[in-house]
């Protein structure tokens, strides 16, 4: 994986992960330190990615509402509001 800030290829990984169980990277370069979701869409987004993917999908696929969307994921225990 090459620096998001840089480019650079010489990026160390680092032991520890994130909250949500995430690589974590540091570039020996520039010495920035940034994640896998790092430079992506979703590097602010609250949930996980697969959470993410699976709730576009079932709306795009079963043309769900965000509401029912919300009631599926509450009786799996992932808390999201619709609104």
């Amino acid at each position: 994986m090459d620096c998001v800030a840089c480019g650079s290829s010489e990026v160390t990984e680092r032991p520890e992960r994130t909250a949500q169980g995430y690589r974590r990277f540091r570039c020996r370069t520039c010495s920035k330190q940034y994640n896998e979701r790092s430079g992506t869409v979703l590097n602010h987004a609250q949930y996980p990615s697969d959470v993410i993917a699976l709730v576009v999908l079932w709306r795009l696929r079963y043309r769900l509402t965000l509401r029912d969307l919300a009631e599926m994921f509450l009786l799996r225990g992932t808390v999201f509001s619709y609104g």
